[in-house]
């Protein structure tokens, strides 16, 4: 894959004020035993409970976004050919000059033999669970994540 252009932290303070963002979210249903979520120490959820997700950079595609996301945030490894499209949300904050994302979400099932590693500076913690805060980051899935588990 071609490297990831990232802007300067005060180029992209610009582009939040001017741009939607393209974020995508995961819910992976860790063997049988619930989903992963993770507390945030970043905004836009920061303090929450949220799903694993991240920005798309140039010149990722969706599957390689998917990939970077899982292995970066949880060190995951996934399969993107069987993932499951759930859905988009807009997210509109009052952090980083008024940020909106568009953001997508994405199901799959992982083995729970693969260690999860948290990215320890995105994230206090993660647990796994069955039950999904109803106060929780990316709430344009939520309703679909009490289905599954």
């Amino acid at each position: 894959m071609k490297k990831l252009i990232l802007a300067p932290r005060s180029v992209f303070a610009k582009i939040l004020a001017y741009a939607v963002i393209p974020t995508f979210d995961l819910v992976i249903e860790y063997g049988d035993l619930g989903v992963i979520i993770v507390k945030r120490k970043i905004a836009p959820y920061q303090n929450q409970w949220a799903l694993p997700g991240l920005r798309m950079f140039k010149p990722e595609g969706i599957a390689d976004t998917l990939k970077r996301i899982a292995k970066q945030e949880v060190g995951l490894r996934i399969d993107p050919k069987k993932i499951i499209f759930l859905g988009q949300y807009v997210g509109k904050f009052k952090t980083e000059n008024s940020r909106q994302d568009l953001s997508t979400g994405y199901f799959l099932k992982v083995s729970s033999r693969q260690k999860i590693i948290i990215n320890k500076e995105h994230f206090f913690d993660y647990k796994i669970t069955k039950k999904i805060p109803r106060e929780m980051g990316a709430m344009y899935c939520i309703n679909f994540i009490l289905k599954i588990i």
